[in-house]
């Protein structure tokens, strides 16, 4: 009784690498109390193997032995003196927090265009005059165009799209709406509204066929005397 006692996973230590069990961490502290370099060794090359056949998606990474010596050294808690075939991972770097990702602080002018659109203007401002920048032009306006009839269902004229180039290029792209060449996406889908009076005229309809039905039925289940 006192075994069982001494023997519940509150009370041993942590796993660190949950996902190959308890029995992985065992064998680790069992490689790790051996005395000899080499037979320490060779039995994380037998390790290795099993750790492999226990995670076989892991078999289609070319590096996979790499990491699986990696996960040994991580389960002994960067402890385990051996000679690896590569390099090990370190402790100060597994613990090491990533850098922060820098976000934007810039406000978007119009948000149903997106940022993107604000660098796809700010790349067509640095080019010079010709074919190639009237035809990201084009595009861009193009892009505008058909996203402002899907998100706001409403068809922007050339000269708006003119004035709103203007505005996102700080003047940069000061354009007439007779120089812009707008394609607008057959696939965008323009929401039909529905018509409420007819819904309600089919419901009644549907409703009362119900009710006819369920009468026909109820008169064939009568019994007669």
């Amino acid at each position: 009784m006192n075994t069982l006692q001494n023997d519940y996973n509150t009370q041993r230590s942590a796993l660190n690498i949950s996902e190959y069990g308890r029995l992985v961490q065992d064998y680790v502290s069992h490689i790790n109390s051996i005395a000899d370099r080499e037979q320490r060794t060779l039995w994380v090359h037998n390790l290795v193997n099993i750790m492999a056949i226990l995670n076989p998606e892991i078999k289609q990474q070319s590096n996979y032995q790499e990491i699986l010596w990696g996960h040994i050294h991580q389960i002994s808690d960067f402890t385990l003196d051996v000679d690896s075939p590569y390099p090990l991972p370190q402790k100060e770097d597994h613990n090491k927090k990533p850098e922060p990702i820098p976000y934007h602080t810039s406000t978007i002018r119009f948000r149903f265009y997106g940022r993107n659109l604000q660098n796809m203007i700010e790349k067509a401002t640095q080019m010079e005059d010709g074919e190639l920048k009237q035809e990201l032009v084009n595009l861009i306006a193009s892009f505008m165009y058909n996203s402002c009839k899907l998100w706001n269902n409403e068809n922007l004229s050339n000269e708006v799209i003119a004035e709103h180039l203007n505005t996102l290029s700080k003047g940069k792209l000061a354009l007439a709406g007779s120089e812009i060449t707008v394609t607008a996406d057959a696939s965008v889908f323009t929401p039909r509204r529905h018509n409420n009076h007819q819904n309600k005229n089919n419901f009644r309809k549907n409703n009362n066929n119900k009710k006819n039905h369920n009468n026909n039925n109820r008169n064939k289940n009568k019994r007669r005397f």
